[in-house]
């Protein structure tokens, strides 16, 4: 029995997932693909062959060395160092890719989500530390699990540079994790390798996976490689490590995470809240993804929420809504009704659960986006100086001036509505800036809804992405909603942005975070909105800058 263990470190191939050969015409097809990328003629069998011999002399140079190279200078030192070096540089990763595939089928093991999940169930932090050539390879298979949040780290050596049996690899992720070896266990297939740089990193187990197959029963031979427990099955680790008490955070940030981190990483909303509580988040703010079904069973009494994004619980999708027109822009009477009803039903879960405020979307202009989405593909193509840039811009504003009219009236009627409804229960409305042009408000219909009712009723949730992302597109300036709005912001969505490519954890993108900590009022509450494609170790860096630039506070626990 191991109670000491607080974090549980894994190995990727051999430990979570099984490679499969593939026949000599599986191999030659995909090669064939290589070539094709590469613009070459070459037969596949053979190209096949001169890759397998670069690819052996790598391996051994890695080995010797415990150096491991990144795709571009794997590609152009070692297997392809007599092609154009742009070339290959330009499709590194992808040439790496298709050989990885050519060289074999990478299969999770069945019990792999059910026994990571469980061990981070019962309480352990978790970690990846693996040596591989893909920098892509293992975080897309953990996706797919939807695990990708349970492990804190991941440590590649495609990435760091460095490989097993170096323990330097191990302690870079025991560093990132901020806890000390001896309170690590390590979970290995290669004794040679896993084991001995536990040993060496100062790992205080070390589980071996023997696989018959690969090591029949013969014995390790040297004591120090003998690892502390031999397994058969990742299964029988739920035997060697029982439940403890749960990992509690060094600080507390007082700011909320959003639900919409939880979509695609995580298989209840349960387990995302006990994520959400390790990272140090003080509360968390229920998004519009958010359904009934998910909240069932789900113990929200002890989970403090700061806000409710309409429309939740999801039971009717945004994208339903959007289909219908049933939102409170909607000029037919029956949609607009129905928009009420929606944000009423958040209304009322927002109440039950005690939360501050609702978040609201005030509908759109215009249901269709083509034009919009043929702006943002310019933008994208770095086309937005151009004169079909100009001209397309110059169509949408004109397009908005000319439609929004009756809909911000149906917007001020659904308002008042709402406004009513909140006041019996003492809750706060928040209007949301978009990241669509055609939805509303711009800045002066902002102002305009606004003015229906006083700052203890109704405010303003500042997203800092919607507001980069349309800036960037030319038409509100970023700072025009802070030097206007700013004493009626009720709560912030904090999140990056490159380009016009939003919700990316903070320190990843281009937004200027000091300059947003200047305007924000004291008592707004923030909220963090990330992807689900943000890791753990992103959100939680993420907290970290943006309370170094002043956006939100933290105290020690």
């Amino acid at each position: 029995m191991v109670h000491r263990i607080e974090a549980v470190l894994f190995d990727m191939g051999g430990t979570l997932r099984s490679t499969k050969k593939r026949s000599k015409d599986e191999r030659h097809k995909i090669v064939g693909e290589i070539l094709r990328l590469l613009g070459s003629g070459a037969d596949p069998a053979d190209f096949s062959r001169l890759l397998s011999r670069r690819a052996i002399a790598y391996r051994r140079w890695a080995r010797e060395t415990m150096i491991e190279l990144n795709e571009a200078e794997l590609w152009t030192r070692w297997m392809l160092p007599d092609w154009p070096e742009a070339q290959v540089r330009e499709h590194a990763i992808q040439l790496n890719r298709l050989w990885r595939e050519a060289t074999g089928e990478r299969v999770v093991f069945p019990e792999t989500a059910q026994v990571v999940l469980e061990l981070f169930r019962r309480g352990y932090r978790l970690g990846l530390v693996s040596n591989t050539t893909s920098s892509i390879e293992a975080p897309e298979a953990l996706k797919k699990l939807g695990l990708t949040s349970c492990f804190e780290t991941m440590i590649l050596s495609a990435v760091v540079g460095k490989r097993k049996p170096d323990p330097a690899i191990l302690l870079e992720a025991t560093n990132r994790m901020g806890i000390q070896p001896e309170k690590c266990a390590y979970i290995g297939d290669i004794p040679q390798r896993d084991v001995a740089a536990a040993r060496k990193a100062g790992f205080s187990k070390t589980v071996l996976i023997r696989d018959p197959s690969r090591w029949g029963t013969r014995p390790i031979g040297d004591p120090w490689l003998e690892p502390d427990h031999h397994i058969g099955n990742l299964k029988e680790l739920l035997d060697i490590f029982p439940a403890r008490t749960p990992p509690q955070p060094a600080l507390i940030y007082e700011a909320s995470l959003s639900t919409m981190w939880v979509m695609k990483n995580f298989t209840s909303l349960g387990d995302f809240l006990e994520s959400a509580r390790r990272i140090g988040f003080a509360k968390i703010e229920l998004n519009h993804q958010v359904n009934s079904a998910m909240l069932d069973g789900i113990n929200l009494d002890h989970c403090p929420i700061s806000s409710v994004h309409e429309p939740c619980p999801a039971d009717i999708s945004v994208e339903t809504l959007k289909m219908r027109d049933w939102l409170i822009s909607a000029t037919d009477e029956e949609c607009r009704r129905e928009g009420v009803k929606s944000v009423q039903r958040s209304i009322d879960l927002a109440y039950q659960l005690g939360a501050r405020a609702v978040v609201i979307h005030a509908g759109s202009v215009h249901p269709d986006r083509s034009l919009e989405d043929q702006l943002r593909n310019l933008y994208e193509a770095r086309q937005d100086h151009s004169k079909e840039y100009g001209e397309l811009k110059d169509l949408l504003i004109r397009k908005r001036k000319e439609l929004a009219p009756p809909r911000l009236k149906a917007v001020k009627k659904s308002l008042a509505e709402l406004l009513v409804y909140a006041e019996h229960y003492g809750l706060l409305l928040g209007l949301e800036n978009r990241y669509h042009y055609l939805e509303f408000p711009s800045p002066n219909e902002l102002g305009e809804l606004l003015d229906l009712a006083g700052p203890d009723r109704l405010g303003f949730i500042y997203d800092v992405g919607h507001a980069q992302a349309l800036s960037r597109l030319g038409f509100f300036p970023h700072e025009e909603w802070l030097k206007r709005f700013a004493p009626r912001i009720i709560g912030t969505h904090l999140h990056d942005v490159i380009g016009i490519q939003d919700h990316l954890a903070p320190g990843l993108g281009e937004v200027d975070f000091d300059l947003i900590a200047a305007y924000l009022p004291e008592e707004a509450f923030r909220t963090c909105e990330f992807l689900g494609s943000n890791t753990s170790e992103q959100v939680k860096n993420g907290l970290k800058f943006l309370q170094e630039h002043g956006c939100i506070k933290c105290k020690e626990t």
